[in-house]
């Protein structure tokens, strides 16, 4: 059985995972289910040295969904989420590209509905403020630490986006360490 130090040794820095996210559609903002509903492709960028390949050819390689199931990716989560889905028409919308060094970008298509705590106090003048969270499932910052990518470039948006009854003010990005007790 391995001692102390063997373990320390085992340990490894977490790994950084690049994220950023293309808002495609704000489909809706429901007052009475307090929720939001958002399509969108959220993309992940990381280093796995064991998926490397030599080539003098190929800039990279391009998968689809089959072989995220055979390789390790991030759990990352919708907090807050009520429903989402991955989009399968005509195939699951799943891309994976590796690059010969080792580089891996994981690319979704995503419909979420997330929770959205409104305050009407002020009606009709009042603003609401609703979030869309990325979180690791399982991992700690230990094993995982998820980053965006290219800073507040790393949310994008199509400026026609738009619903009839709301004026969207803004979409941005932050970032926070959570820590919970039971994970």
């Amino acid at each position: 059985m391995p001692g102390a130090q063997a373990l320390l040794d085992l340990a490894r820095p977490a790994v950084p995972v690049g994220v950023d996210v293309q808002v495609e559609s704000l489909d809706s903002i429901s007052e009475v289910d307090m929720d939001f509903t958002m399509t969108l492709y959220l993309r992940h960028y990381w280093k796995d040295e064991r998926l490397a390949f030599p080539s003098t050819t190929n800039k990279s390689m391009t998968f689809d969904g089959r072989l995220v199931k055979k390789i390790w990716v991030p759990d990352v989560f919708f907090v807050h989420s009520k429903r989402s889905f991955i989009h399968d028409t005509t195939t699951e919308n799943i891309m994976l590209r590796v690059f010969p060094d080792g580089h891996v970008l994981y690319s979704l298509r995503v419909t979420v509905t997330a929770a959205c705590n409104m305050d009407f106090s002020r009606f009709p003048l009042d603003s609401q403020t609703c979030t869309l969270e990325l979180e690791s499932y399982a991992y700690t910052d230990e094993d995982l630490m998820l980053y965006w990518k290219s800073g507040d470039e790393s949310l994008s948006t199509d400026d026609r986006i738009s619903l009839s009854q709301f004026l969207i003010q803004k979409f941005h990005t932050s970032s926070r360490l959570a820590f919970y007790s039971s994970t």
